[in-house]
């Protein structure tokens, strides 16, 4: 297959060859979030054949955006490499974007995988209106990670911490709805958090 392309000698339309091909954001979507093995990746972009995916992935490490975790091995995990990481304010601006001037999907055939808001996170995350530091366990059966909030920025990561300062038994976007509801008015710490993500 040809790669398309727009035969532009201008970085908009250079890099829009490169980046702006069907899934290939999606695919630094998932390698943001964490780095990702060829299967993981085929599950979170379901729609995308093997074989584009393959594609799009040899494409990516061939312009030095993506690499092997360990190279030797067949089926190593994929992770973005120093200049991989430098597409990120795009995508958290497009986020960004997207939250502000869309509406969310009420399709039932659109998919969505509760790692995905960790990035959304970050993506509307305000540190200009976070006054301390902060760590909040996210734990349910479809998502256990937890988040750092500091004036700095948002880190986040899978898994459980022991000295959460939050504990939230339910998903990010459960919990939105909550938020949105009210339901943490008299909740001091809670609505702290909530604070860091107005704008």
């Amino acid at each position: 297959m040809t790669k398309r392309s727009y035969k532009q000698d201008c970085f908009l339309a250079r890099s829009s060859d490169l980046l702006t091909e069907r899934w290939t954001l999606l695919i630094f979507r998932e390698l943001l979030i964490q780095p990702c093995r060829f299967k993981q990746l085929n599950t979170w972009l379901a729609g995308m054949g093997t074989n584009l995916l393959a594609q799009r992935l040899k494409e990516l490490e061939a312009a030095g955006l993506i690499e092997k975790q360990l190279p030797e091995e067949k089926r190593s995990a994929y992770q973005l490499t120093t200049t991989g990481h430098e597409v990120e304010p795009v995508l958290l601006s497009l986020i960004r974007w997207g939250f502000s001037n869309l509406s969310p999907s009420d399709d039932d055939e659109y998919q969505h995988h509760p790692h995905w808001d960790l990035l959304a996170l970050k993506a509307l995350f305000n540190g200009e209106r976070c006054n301390s530091s902060m760590k909040i366990q996210f734990e349910s059966p479809a998502l256990t990670a937890w988040v750092n909030i500091s004036p700095e920025g948002l880190r986040y990561q899978f898994g459980t911490i022991q000295d959460a300062d939050l504990r939230i038994p339910m998903t990010i976007s459960e919990f939105k709805q909550s938020a949105a509801a009210g339901d943490y008015s008299q909740q001091p710490q809670m609505e702290e958090f909530i604070d860091c993500f107005r704008s």
